[in-house]
């Protein structure tokens, strides 16, 4: 049976998961008669098929059986495994059952687990932990590296140039990664009275925690959109003269994609979770001492 899949298994959050990209690009070049599979949720599969040209199956498709002591898997799933050369997974570790159920159903496959979890004293970035772990594996830990070095010099080429609106994410997936709105408010207010036109996307979890007056006052002075699909979300970043948030999902997005992105994060260490790019900037610091100012210069 001619083994072509490679399996790429992931269910982390959204900025977890782009940092996983460059693997799975260079996996295609390195493997170029392969087809590079994400196992993800469906959202995050479209993501992926868009951004990067693979393909994608869904995690609620039956997968959830590689976890149980005597998985039985529907047809698709069974498939994609049994043709599989390579298996990257994120969810779980080297001997549990998952793995096990893995190494049993896809013996012939070069099976891969990942953690992007490093160690509290790790001191590099979130990619350089994983090439670690990539050691034994030197075909892939090059495949990699290399396209790190493109997606630093380049992105992942998506971003379609810089005359479009500033646009500007003010949530994240935990309330402690964020500056504080209000500041984000005034930002969106300096930026239009500077003559650009500036767009603010608002996640689900600040339309249903915001007061409804601060989201009323980010509509009087900006376009304000709720991106319905990661893909929507890709929309409106392509075009973005500068993405301004926090150390969140759509600035990783962001800066991968190729355009300027500037990343506030808080009084903690940037160094591991700065987003992949070519054009990312750090604004970095305890919360009070980071002002408007500040971060209108990093935006020229």
């Amino acid at each position: 049976m001619l083994r072509r899949n490679v399996l790429i298994f992931h269910q982390g959050a959204l900025g977890d998961f782009v940092v996983t990209w460059p693997l799975a690009l260079g996996l295609g070049r390195v493997l170029a008669q392969s087809r590079i599979f994400y196992i993800t949720s469906g959202q995050k599969g479209a993501l992926a098929e868009r951004a990067l040209r693979v393909e994608s199956a869904d995690v609620e498709g039956g997968w959830h059986q590689l976890f149980s002591e005597k998985p039985a898997l529907p047809e698709r799933p069974s498939k994609l495994l049994n043709g599989a050369q390579w298996i990257i997974s994120f969810v779980s570790g080297p001997q549990d059952r998952w793995a096990q159920n893995v190494r049993a159903m896809a013996p012939e496959a070069h099976l891969v687990t990942l953690s992007t979890t490093p160690p509290d004293d790790f001191a590099g970035h979130i990619t350089d932990f994983m090439l670690g772990q990539l050691k034994d594996r030197p075909i892939v830990e090059a495949a990699m590296a290399q396209m790190l070095k493109s997606v630093a010099a380049r992105g992942i080429g998506a971003a379609s140039g810089t005359s479009g609106s500033v646009v500007i994410h003010p949530g994240a997936g935990s309330g402690k990664k964020c500056w504080p709105a209000e500041r984000f408010l005034e930002l969106a207010w300096k930026l239009k009275q500077s003559g650009k036109q500036v767009e603010v996307l608002i996640g689900e979890v600040e339309q249903e925690k915001w007061p409804a007056d601060l989201l009323g006052h980010f509509s009087s002075t900006s376009e304000v959109h709720t991106p319905a699909t990661l893909a929507d979300l890709m929309n409106h970043l392509l075009g973005a003269s500068t993405f301004i948030g926090n150390d969140s999902g759509p600035g990783h997005l962001a800066g991968i994609l190729g355009g300027p992105t500037v990343s506030i994060f808080g009084p903690k260490n940037p160094v591991r979770w700065k987003p992949l790019g070519p054009h990312v900037s750090i604004v970095q610091g305890e919360w009070d001492e980071i002002d408007v100012d500040r971060v209108l210069a990093v935006v020229g």
